[in-house]
């Protein structure tokens, strides 16, 4: 077989992991806590998508009277 077309054979050698004996466990939070963390998260999400979306409805709104267009009327800006 030419050079190029020569199939290498690769042998992967896996280490155990060394584990320490007696290692206490990580403190679980609350179910509650992660609960609110999530909330937290979501309602900054929520907020964030809300004042972006009504800005663009105003930019939109905005441009389209520039142009001499009614906006549709959930666009309209109040």
């Amino acid at each position: 077989m030419p050079e190029s077309k020569q199939i290498k054979q690769i042998r992967i050698v896996k280490r155990e992991e060394k584990r320490p004996a007696a290692q206490p466990a990580a403190p679980q939070r609350s179910a509650a806590v992660a609960a609110r963390d999530v909330k937290d998260v979501v309602s900054g999400w929520v907020s964030e998508h809300r004042r972006r979306s009504e800005e663009f409805r105003r930019n939109y709104s905005t441009l389209l009277g520039e142009l001499g267009l009614s906006a549709p009327r959930g666009a309209r800006a109040v």
